[in-house]
């Protein structure tokens, strides 16, 4: 085994057939930072963007899209499950392009396409251009461009470091805690539709360098994963022979695995919770007596004090079984959520969103590299999109319950505790889903 030292910071374009195993130029050849490392960075950064914008941050227009067009909680909630939906449905195909593709181009379409559907939201003028703008725009650029293809990247050069590498990367949901007050403070200092243009346009500038930075896979590059020695090189082909990949599952496969549907079905009563609670934070605080913008802080919040639970748990899941640490995670999360549903005023939340941001943070990470670790790099992204559109049901149903448990009621607290109780019907089924084997 061979230190990160024996790597090079540098990659040449693969498109331009630039790569020579041969050769001495080769990356796997030099001294330097391993490129892995960058990929991790740029995920964060991705990351920062999809959460701090368009998950935790997009709770900012809830109220502000209320008061003008007279919509109803439930019917924005809606609309952004619709979304969710969407986004669901391409999840496979999505998938199955970026293992062949590579991340970097399905990032340079993806990218754009969010930001100039950021730039259209601040021209909508009724329920009907506002659904055609948040789902083909906003949010199918954010799955085109965002989650799948960095975590993809991610799983492809890192093994033995994966929770690591995970960990660094979902982190940068941290950095996008610091962005949901920002854009609070623009929207309520110059309106939603002014502070939609300048997210636009900042999301393509620094998008595009993000996208640039990716690559698919580490053997095409002359690496191995988590930089390791170069196997064996042969010199007639110039070429890399590295390890073989025949025990990685291909989507079939792992279709007909118990472990993928329990794994699954977890993350789904997982995105109900956090679908529901997440999307509705700002709206929540406001409730409890905060300004627009505190509560953007509050909400913003969650993202910073998960980091140690993207970047801690997700890293003991390398010494740990990650099943156990994920099903550790959601029991914190389902006391956090009762904590939050009986709050009744913004220091006692205090507690409870503490507990949340943590035990949110960890559950986030931990099944992209379970997923790899039972069913391989091969095929990581197509078998995650098949998960994500399991996933979808809870992310469509959870922002939707507590729209309308709030506009029934007034308040989120029953929405909350039903949330509670999807978290352990979560955590028992992450508890079953055991190591796969395949179907002789």
């Amino acid at each position: 085994m061979a230190s990160n030292k024996e790597n090079n910071h540098s990659i040449p374009d693969l498109d331009s057939g630039d790569v020579d195993a041969g050769d001495q130029n080769n990356p796997g050849n030099k001294p330097g930072f391993f490129y892995g490392w960058w990929i991790c960075i740029g995920g964060a950064f991705v990351m920062a963007m999809s959460s701090g914008i368009n998950f935790h941050g997009f709770g900012n227009f809830i109220i502000p899209l209320s008061k003008e067009f007279g919509w109803s909680r439930t019917t924005v909630s809606a609309v952004f499950s619709l979304a969710r939906l969407e986004a669901g449905f391409i999840g496979p195909a999505e998938g199955w392009a970026v293992d062949r593709m590579g991340p970097r181009k399905l990032m340079l379409v993806g990218i754009p396409l969010m930001g100039i559907g950021f730039v259209l939201l601040s021209q909508v003028s009724g329920l009907f251009t506002f659904m055609l703008v948040y789902i083909l725009g906003i949010t199918l650029g954010n799955s085109l461009g965002m989650h799948v293809p960095a975590s993809a990247a991610v799983a492809n050069w890192f093994n033995r470091k994966r929770g690591l590498a995970f960990g660094i990367m979902w982190s940068g949901v941290g950095l996008g805690g610091l962005l949901v007050p920002a854009l609070g403070w623009a929207i309520d200092a110059y309106g939603w539709r002014d502070a939609s243009i300048v997210v636009g346009v900042l999301v393509t500038l620094v998008g595009f360098p993000i996208a640039a930075l990716m690559r698919h896979r580490p053997e095409q590059y002359g690496f191995l994963p988590d930089g390791e020695k170069v196997l064996k090189q042969s010199p007639k082909e110039g070429a890399v022979v590295f390890e073989r990949e025949d025990a990685d599952f291909t989507a079939r496969e792992a279709l007909q695995t118990s472990s993928f549907w329990y794994l699954s079905l977890s993350i789904m009563a997982r995105s109900l919770v956090t679908g529901g609670v997440g999307l509705h934070l700002v709206p929540y605080f406001i409730g409890l007596g905060a300004s627009p913008v505190e509560a953007a802080t509050y909400a913003g919040s969650v993202g910073v004090i998960s980091i140690p639970g993207r970047f801690g748990l997700s890293y003991l899941g390398d010494y740990f079984n990650r099943r156990y640490m994920m099903a550790i995670s959601l029991l914190f999360m389902t006391v956090s959520i009762v904590l939050l549903a009986t709050a009744d005023s913004l220091s006692s939340s205090i507690p409870g969103l503490v507990a949340y941001s943590i035990s949110q943070g960890g559950i986030s990470v931990i099944p992209q590299a379970i997923i790899a670790d039972y069913f391989g790099r091969k095929a990581f992204a197509t078998i995650s999109g098949f998960r994500s559109s399991i996933q979808m049901i809870g992310i469509i149903i959870g922002p939707v319950v507590s729209g309308f448990v709030y506009d029934k009621t007034g308040s989120y607290e029953w929405a909350f505790l039903g949330f509670a109780a999807a978290s352990v019907v979560s955590m028992f089924l992450v508890i079953m889903a055991l190591p796969p084997t395949r179907r002789k």
